[in-house]
């Protein structure tokens, strides 16, 4: 296992599925993830990676105040073993643009089920 932000290779493509991009963790992680993506991409490559809206799950109760409403905790449990508790992030469609654009990508929809889950192409703003 390596850390990404320890990479120097360049690629011309990246995937991450099965929302992946949660490893991130939080909105800051997300935006400092794309900032480092840059130097990892060749000049006309791409990144894949798909996400989800959660605002579904805030249909009977208010967001939270404090966070980004996608910012969420998780704790696995296994045969009474507990683990740490880590940060997992869903980005809505909107926030993935304007993060994208922040950060110097072009970011486009390439596939959308209809059930608040897409797939996200990034690309280097020109």
């Amino acid at each position: 296992m390596q850390d990404i932000f320890t990479y120097q290779e360049k690629f011309d493509t990246i995937i991450m599925l099965m929302n992946g991009i949660g490893l991130t963790g939080t909105l800051a992680g997300f935006k400092n993830f794309l900032i480092k993506l840059k130097d990892l991409i060749n000049p006309k490559g791409q990144v894949i990676f798909d996400s989800s809206d959660i605002t579904y799950l805030y249909e009977d109760m208010p967001k939270p105040q404090n966070q980004y409403y996608g910012e969420v905790s998780y704790q696995y449990e296994y045969k009474g073993e507990k683990g740490n508790w880590f940060n997992w992030i869903y980005i809505d469609e909107e926030t993935i643009k304007h993060t994208a654009k922040e950060t110097g990508w072009d970011a486009e929809l390439i596939f959308d089920d209809g059930e608040d889950q897409y797939l996200v192409k990034l690309t280097l703003a020109q």
